[in-house]
């Protein structure tokens, strides 16, 4: 009786489950990582999700993102894709170390995604086949990065209505400011501005611009109809009409700003701490984190390489590192020359790959050297743990900035990689002030316990998009008024013209007073 039952409502939850496609482009891990979280969570939700990977990264292509969600649907790339891939894995990136990286310089970078998208789009219309397999699948929401912009002919092709453009990584004012919610300049930067949330005059200056120059220069990508007559898409247009946007922003720990009902704040989805806590690993990494009283984790993720590095930088954190030889430092680095700038050096131990977040979750580990990209900071963010914070491109200068003013960590300026005194100072506070880690473990306990957690929040408002499809009563009309009309500066006009004309005229009043008063005395 009771597995009948059972059998009744396992039965019940499926017939009654959503259709949910997740597009994720295979071409960036911390990308993947996030959408695939997200397509478990629903899973998990008992609702039937395919997670379509189409590869542009080769060394993407056999790490398994999803793990409860088993209809993942993979398309193979053009030589041309293939090609963008190769860019990518190779990169521009290795300037970054010694080179600024402000919105004009990374401007070339941003073209090559932007280029690499629209190709992807090329390679889904040569594969409708793979398309219609899928459009069997009647999904109720398509779930894409907002930015990928190819997303938008695979829905039209796919026939959904229904949409949730999402970000991998904290605040886009472009995509804010799309759906009508305010841009705060003046206090809130861009995901690429380096700024934090006080900024002097000529730093609001580049917040306000930013956007219209990146509009101007690259705009939106044009798209065409995957179906005949192949019609003109009006992203443009199209991109407001979203359910909702989940970002991966945690109102605990990100800048306060003012968002819409529309704006729905997933950050730190992709860390489940008790599965980080449950984790182990072997023997050796054990022996490494028992040698000594503290252990600090140095890594500068998965495209930036340690290896890279300048080696006047190389050698100046070396020789840091040996001054504190009661600290063992775990140092990612992809190759095998470190004994070319540390011989002899005991307390390091280079190593080409790390379990990082096993590493995090475990008390053994005092501190963490980071890059500051996303990942790393919702990590060290949840798990409690002081860091040194080394931005060196795109938005880890903001995350940097973010997590640093919760006083748990440091941020660490690239161009002072060569300074020896200024690590050795970094070094000491990050590893012996305990107000760090004092700190980090509030806000950690804060993240904890917030009050709805990220991915039953992100699966409450998928299943809402999915029953109630858009939601043309969360569309601001502040969004089609005009700048004049936003700001009031034609109430402000009127109020001063009639200011004004009262002053004028009780000047003359005044000036006719004083004459009749003249005349009269006369």
């Amino acid at each position: 009786m009771r597995f009948s039952i059972f059998l009744l409502f396992g039965l019940f939850s499926i017939t009654n489950g959503y259709n949910f496609l997740v597009y994720c482009p295979l071409f960036g891990h911390s990308h993947s990582k996030f959408f695939g979280t997200i397509a478990d969570a629903l899973t998990d939700a008992g609702h039937n999700v395919t997670f379509f990977t189409p590869t542009i990264v080769e060394k993407y292509r056999n790490i398994s993102y999803t793990k409860s969600t088993k209809d993942v649907v993979h398309m193979e790339p053009s030589d041309k894709l293939k090609a963008y891939g190769e860019q990518m894995e190779s990169g521009d990136f290795v300037r970054f170390w010694t080179e600024d990286s402000t919105s004009t310089e990374i401007l070339p970078v941003i073209e090559i995604f932007q280029n690499m998208y629209n190709e992807q789009a090329e390679v889904m219309k040569l594969n409708l086949g793979v398309l219609d397999d899928l459009k069997k699948r009647n999904f109720d929401v398509i779930i894409f990065e907002s930015y990928v912009f190819s997303a938008y002919p695979l829905m039209d092709y796919l026939d959904i209505t229904t949409f949730i453009p999402s970000l991998s990584v904290t605040h886009d004012v472009a995509l804010s400011q799309a759906i009508g919610e305010p841009a705060m300049p003046s206090v809130v930067s861009d995901v690429l501005s380096p700024f934090g949330e006080k900024l002097n005059i000529l730093e609001r200056a580049l917040n306000l611009i930013a956007v219209p120059v990146f509009d101007l220069m690259i705009g939106y990508p044009v798209h065409r109809s995957f179906k005949p007559p192949h019609d003109v898409i009006d992203i443009r247009a199209l991109e407001p009409e979203a359910s909702f946007v989940f970002i991966n922003s945690n109102p605990f720990v990100d800048f306060p700003r003012a968002t819409l009902t529309k704006t729905v704040e997933i950050g730190g989805i992709s860390v489940d701490l008790e599965e980080l806590r449950s984790q182990k690993f072997d023997e050796t990494w054990s022996e490494i984190l028992n040698l000594r009283q503290k252990t600090m984790l140095v890594s500068f993720g998965s495209v930036m390489f340690s290896k890279d590095m300048p080696l006047e930088n190389k050698k100046a954190l070396a020789s840091t590192m040996a001054k504190f030889p009661e600290v063992t430092f775990i140092w990612k680095y992809e190759s095998n020359d470190p004994d070319s700038f540390a011989k002899g050096i005991q307390n390091i131990h280079f190593v080409k790959w790390v379990p990082q977040t096993a590493l995090l979750a475990d008390s053994r580990l005092s501190a963490f050297f980071t890059h500051a990209g996303l990942g790393s900071i919702n990590e060290v963010s949840y798990l409690g743990k002081p860091a040194i914070l080394c931005p060196l491109f795109a938005d880890q200068m903001r995350n940097a900035k973010m997590l640093s003013r919760h006083n748990g960590s440091i941020e660490f300026s690239k161009y002072d990689l060569s300074d020896t005194s200024k690590i050795a100072d970094a070094f000491q506070k990050i590893l012996f002030d305990s107000s760090y880690s004092k700190h980090a473990e509030k806000l950690a306990e804060q993240l904890e316990n917030q009050p709805i957690k990220p991915k039953e929040l992100m699966v409450k408002y998928a299943e809402f998009a999915a029953r109630f499809g858009r939601l043309p009563s969360l569309d601001p009309y502040s969004r089609k008024m005009s700048f004049i009309e936003y700001f009031l500066i034609d109430v402000a006009a009127i109020v001063i013209f009639v200011l004004i004309s009262v002053i004028l005229l009780l000047k003359k009043l005044l000036c006719v007073v004083c004459s009749l008063k003249k005349k009269k005395i006369d």
